[in-house]
């Protein structure tokens, strides 16, 4: 067997579907027409379970059909979760437009490529974005600034 890229895949796809089943097997599932608060997370899990399932099978009757798993680039991986605490320490005290601009300068520290001026036009459209959605739209009380 072969470990590639499209067998990780499938089974991290089995892994979170089995586990969001699994974490709401104690909430009411309902029925179709009463549907419960687990319903849906169930519902969507097994789904996903399911297609890891096929992924996964297709990546061992086919292995030549997906790439190798090359070495693991820790970088990005240490970048962008510390861009992720980073995000939560700041949005509350500093504001959301703060803490999205160290977000989104942490992460970028993960990738080799870009320009500080492509940074700084990610920072505006992306902070825009992110203000039209979660303020605006879906009415979320965030400070915008520092209290």
């Amino acid at each position: 067997m072969r470990l590639t890229k499209d067998l990780l895949a499938g089974l991290m796809f089995c892994a979170f579907g089995v586990g969001a089943a699994v974490v709401a097997r104690d909430y009411n599932f309902g029925s179709l027409s009463r549907m419960g608060s687990g319903f849906f997370p169930i519902v969507i899990g097994l789904g996903i379970a399911m297609l890891g399932a096929i992924i996964t099978a297709q990546a061992l009757l086919k292995p030549e059909s997906s790439e190798p798993i090359g070495a693991i680039e820790l970088r990005p991986v240490f970048f962008v979760g510390v861009a992720i605490i980073v995000f939560g320490f700041l949005v509350d005290d500093w504001g959301l437009i703060a803490a999205l601009v160290a977000l989104i300068v942490l992460a970028r520290f993960g990738g080799h490529e870009g320009t500080p001026l492509e940074v700084a036009i990610m920072v505006v459209v992306l902070t825009a974005i992110a203000i039209a959605v979660f303020v605006y739209a879906l009415s979320i009380r965030l400070n915008l600034w520092p209290n």
